[in-house]
């Protein structure tokens, strides 16, 4: 048996890296809904439009596997729930930037 005592986890490196990937998605699907309410994007061509939207699609399925991915890494049930939370979230809303640009919304 090992008489070592339980240390708790200390927070890696990794942390802050992993938060601001974990909520970039989200940042930037605000940031689009405030451009476009007020009226910034008014004089962004079609093509260019799509473009942004694909790769904001893009953006946040990546940002979505390495934050999940970081906290999978950590090994603890809460940071696997929230791992799995982000998956969800981050997923969702590459979804959306994928039909916006796909219909040309």
């Amino acid at each position: 048996m090992n008489n070592e005592p339980n240390r708790p986890i200390e927070p890696s490196e990794t942390t802050p890296i992993m938060l601001i990937l974990a909520f970039a998605p989200a940042a930037m699907l605000m940031a689009l809904f405030v451009l476009g309410s007020s009226g910034m994007l008014k004089n962004v061509s079609d093509s260019t439009g799509r473009s942004l939207m694909w790769l904001g699609c893009i953006a946040s399925v990546a940002c979505c596997f390495i934050s999940s991915a970081l906290l999978f890494r950590r090994g603890t049930a809460s940071a696997i729930l929230g791992g799995i939370l982000l998956i969800f979230l981050n997923g969702f809303i590459a979804f959306f930037f994928g039909c916006c640009a796909s219909f040309r919304i």
